[in-house]
Order: C-alpha cells, then sequence, then structure tokens
C-alpha cells in the first residue's frame, strides 16, 4: 500500500502564469489557479512547497481542491504563503534524486503527490538547510490538521469571542481588512488540554510589528490571592499602530463572556461591545436563534445604565466636528447567532449588533415576550441590526462611540467587567504617526 500523501509541491513552469503570480502580486496575500485535477483527490487544505524558479522552493503554502474551471483542471486555492529560499540541489544531496520525480509541473501535470516517508526526509533536510523553514511548514503542518477537527476544548466559547473582538477590532483600524483575514486565518490553537486567549495562537503577530506583552499584573485588593494575567500584541499598518491586549481574571474556561473596547484616538471615542449567545432549540439550525435575558444580564445592563446617568453624553455645536456622533453613548451588545471556533477562517461570528438603548426598547416591547411570557431576543423582534460591516463603518468613521469619557471612567468599566468574571479586550488605535505606546496603556486603564 502506497504511503498517504503528506504533501506537495509545486513548479510554476509558465513564464505568464510565473509572471501573473508573482510578478504583479504579493503571494503571500494568497491566490488561486489552475492544476490538474488527479493531482487533487480531496477538498481538504495540504502544505507545499512553491517553486517559481526552476531549481528552489520559494515559498510554502497550504493550498485546497476547488471546483473544476476547464477540461482535467481545477481551481486550486492557495494561502498561509511564506516566503523561503530551499535549493533543489540541497534537498537532492540529502535524501536523493527521488524527490525530483514529485515534483508537479503546472505546464503538464507530471509529477504528483509527495508520499509520507519522503516528506518526512524533506523536513530532516530542511532541519539541516534551514530550521526556520522547517519551523514554517511544521506550522502549516499544525494549521492543516485542527483545519480537520473540531476545537472543543475548555474556554473554547470565550476564544471565539475574543477571536471575534480582535477582528473587529482589526477590521475598525484597517478598512482592507487585509490585517483582519492575516490574522484570523494564521491563528492556530496552542498545544495543551485548555486554551488561554486568542492572542496566545498568534505567531505570525510577531511579523507584522515585533512586539509581544505578555506579563502578571499585581493582585486586585480583596481578590483572594487571584491575578490578572495580560496578554498584548501591536498591530500596524501604513505608519499606524493598533494595541490590543486580552486581559482576564481567571482563566477563559471559567470566564462568562467577553467585553470588546475600542479607543479611536482621532475621535477620543471609546465603544463598548458585550457578547451573547443566541441558542437554538433542540440544535436545529432551521430555528430561529434567540438570546434570554436573565438577571446577570439586567445587571450588566443595569451597569451601563448606572455609568450613562454619571456621566451624561451632551454634545454642543463648539465642541468640534469630531465630537459629533450620530450616537454618543458608546455601549453595544453583539448577539452571535453561532459560536465556533476554526482555523483558516477570516469570517467573523454571525450575529447582529444592538445598542444598549435599542435593547431597552426592545424589551419595552410586548413583542419581545415568548409563548410562556419570557423574555427574549431575536432577529425578529429586534426590528433592525448593525451587521459586521456596517458597525466596523461607523466606528471608524467616529459616528458612533462616547466622547469626552476619561480614561479613569474607563478603568472603572473594566475593573468591574473582570469583577464580573468576563474576559476584556481592549483596542487603541493610535494616531497616524504616533508610536505605539502599550505601558501607558496599561498605567491609563489601571491594567
Amino acid at each position: 500500500m502506497p504511503d498517504r500523501v503528506a504533501g506537495y509541491l509545486i513548479h510554476f513552469d509558465e513564464d505568464r502564469r510565473n509572471y501573473l503570480l508573482n510578478g504583479i502580486r504579493d503571494p503571500a496575500d494568497g491566490f488561486s489557479d489552475a492544476l490538474s485535477s488527479a493531482d487533487w483527490s480531496v477538498r481538504q487544505w495540504e502544505v507545499c512547497g512553491l517553486m517559481f524558479e526552476p531549481d528552489a522552493i520559494t515559498h510554502w503554502a497550504l493550498a485546497r481542491k476547488g471546483h473544476r474551471v476547464a477540461t482535467g483542471k481545477v481551481k486550486v486555492d492557495f494561502t498561509e504563503v511564506t516566503p523561503t529560499d530551499i535549493k533543489i540541489a540541497d534537498v537532492v544531496q540529502r535524501i536523493g534524486e527521488g524527490v525530483q520525480r514529485n515534483i508537479i509541473s503546472s505546464r503538464s501535470g507530471s509529477g504528483g503527490p509527495v508520499p509520507g516517508a519522503t516528506w518526512q526526509s524533506l523536513k530532516r533536510a530542511l532541519r539541516e538547510i534551514d530550521p526556520v523553514s522547517l519551523e514554517a511548514v511544521e506550522r502549516l503542518e499544525r494549521l492543516r490538521e485542527q483545519s480537520r477537527e473540531r476545537i472543543t476544548r475548555p474556554g473554547t466559547e470565550v476564544v471565539a469571542q475574543e477571536r471575534d473582538a480582535t477582528g473587529v477590532a482589526l477590521d475598525v483600524f484597517d478598512q482592507t481588512g487585509r490585517l483582519r483575514k492575516a490574522t484570523l486565518q494564521g491563528w492556530t490553537a496552542p498545544t495543551g488540554d485548555n486554551l488561554t486567549s486568542f492572542l496566545d495562537g498568534l505567531a505570525g503577530v510577531r511579523t507584522i510589528e515585533d512586539q509581544l506583552i505578555a506579563r502578571d499584573a499585581a493582585s486586585f485588593p480583596q481578590a483572594e490571592g487571584r491575578r490578572t494575567t495580560l496578554l498584548g500584541a501591536v498591530f500596524s499598518t501604513g505608519g499606524r499602530k493598533l494595541e490590543v491586549f486580552n486581559v482576564n481574571r481567571s482563566s477563559v474556561e471559567h470566564a462568562l463572556g467577553v467585553d470588546l473596547l475600542y479607543y479611536h484616538e482621532d475621535f477620543d471615542a471609546w465603544t463598548m461591545v458585550q457578547y451573547k449567545s443566541m441558542e437554538r432549540e433542540d440544535d436545529d439550525p432551521e430555528r430561529t436563534a434567540v438570546y434570554r435575558p436573565d438577571a446577570r444580564f439586567d445587571a450588566e445592563l443595569a451597569r451601563m445604565v448606572g455609568f450613562r446617568q454619571a456621566i451624561a453624553d451632551r454634545w454642543t455645536p463648539t465642541d468640534g466636528v469630531s465630537a459629533y456622533r450620530l450616537h454618543g453613548d458608546g455601549f453595544f451588545f453583539k448577539f452571535c447567532s453561532r459560536i465556533q471556533l476554526e482555523v483558516l477562517s477570516e469570517a467573523l461570528l454571525p450575529g447582529m449588533y444592538l445598542s444598549r438603548e435599542h435593547i431597552e426598547s426592545v424589551l419595552a416591547d410586548p413583542a419581545s415576550l415568548g409563548p410562556r411570557g419570557g423574555r427574549q431576543i431575536t432577529f425578529e423582534n429586534c426590528g433592525r441590526h448593525l451587521s459586521n460591516t456596517l458597525f466596523a463603518d461607523l466606528v471608524r468613521d467616529g459616528w458612533i462611540g462616547t466622547r469626552s469619557v476619561s480614561s479613569a471612567r474607563v478603568a472603572q468599566l473594566v475593573q468591574e467587567g473582570l469583577a464580573g468574571n468576563r474576559s476584556i479586550v481592549i483596542a487603541r488605535a493610535r494616531r497616524s504617526g504616533q508610536a505605539a505606546n502599550v505601558e501607558e496603556t496599561i498605567t491609563s486603564l489601571r491594567l
């Protein structure tokens, strides 16, 4: 019985195609190409070495078969493309000429998948030639394996919400969506039985900006010896910086949900999103997703109301145009109709954003009562909602968010959220050209 397929080596040996794929655009953005259908038996991600030169592996990537595009051809999608420089002659010197028979020609379709034994020999050769390249291959292998399994470790739901909150912050910060795609799609679940933080699985963060902070803050008074864990990263694009932190009082498996706080320095605006999971009765995907408010929800909503009663949202024309808002309250909920944690996905969680005041209006309407008199929030009885895209656009352009709220007041929200055993995701978008200053953020928010 032949060894199972372990990977692919693909030589793009047509000059025009090579120019289009490697000359006009950056392969790191991902791309698609038409290849022989005989080489791709399943629609699963596989690890590939890409050769844009005849004598060298120039990139490593993950590839997956798509639909048929021509006779004997299928679309193959490439993602997580990582540059390297491995000379084929160096590989042959170590494992023999047989590996050359496995190199697939994009022109003729000759060659074939690399079997397991040959792939392991290739990896041993990489350890000698370029250990960094071997690390890239092994990371892609972890992504491949995790893409074929459902992640159900303790803390999965909270980390999925942290992932979404980070993705929303990246979309607000970067309108192109490229940062979100690169970040979310490149996440791998850390080894071990438990999950810790979404940022903990982002090896690619270091390539965006080489600054990763992991530290324990001092114990809170009256906290029974518990410590607050803080993990942060800095993202960069176009001369702008975004600081993102995951803050937890306890482990994610014991957290009761996630809050996102986004600070837009250009507009001096804070926006807070509290995540809530909707349910489908009997796990029936055809049934309407529903969230049923409980005593904890009432307490959290009352906390927001109390905050706003203490700090009224006021604006006059003399405050300036940057302080103008369509909605200056700053408090929102995201009701997620499905919670899942998956690798090799750039998608945000499906759901709806509702402002605090909108929620109060929904709950005051008799239509929010279910057949047994219980309160419920659904897509139908809310009437309207903000989508992921619209919410990010409104925050990015300063149409929503607080005004004239001090960091000390926001720190109060953070501490109350931690006391309520929630995981906090904090994102701070610096002004263009301004350097990141994580210590300033940590200090100002009393983290």
